[in-house]
């Protein structure tokens, strides 16, 4: 469990930057297979996946919404977004403030897992640069990743 103060769990301001480069271009092109592969390849290339901490210190949980898909686990880029969100959504600073960094590849399966309690998917970066997958798609996308190049650009 970390404390949104922490600097360590953030990735680059370049590699932020891309992936956010790369949500904007899937938000103008929502049909395009490579701009949704461009996205995710970046997104998996994170060191870590952050969440909103919920539960208590020693079994914590991701927060999770409700969106029009259905049930979503937040997640995050960086812990200042997850913070935000977080007032954003109503909760105290000391709630908004608890962060749960998931490495990856093992935060992968550790979200997809949560579709056997009922959650659809997963989306990133709410409310300013939101993106999702259904949590039934990252590990295919993660085997897809590992064993295709990426298309052109």
């Amino acid at each position: 469990m970390e404390n949104a103060d922490q600097p360590s769990l953030d990735p680059s301001p370049e590699q932020v930057g891309e992936i956010d480069r790369r949500a904007a271009a899937l938000r103008d092109q929502p049909d395009s297979f490579a701009a949704m592969d461009a996205l995710w390849r970046a997104v998996y290339s994170l060191d870590r996946w952050i969440f909103i901490a919920r539960g208590t210190d020693e079994q914590p949980g991701p927060y999770a919404g409700e969106l029009a898909q259905g049930p979503m686990l937040f997640a995050f880029t960086t812990g200042d977004r997850a913070r935000a969100a977080g007032l954003g959504a109503g909760l105290s600073d000391d709630e908004a403030s608890r962060l749960l960094a998931m490495p990856l590849p093992s935060a992968i399966e550790w979200a997809a897992s949560f579709a056997a309690v009922g959650v659809k998917g997963i989306a990133f970066d709410l409310p300013t640069h939101g993106y999702f997958a259904p949590l039934s798609n990252l590990i295919p996308m993660r085997d897809h990743m590992a064993t295709t190049p990426p298309p052109a650009d």
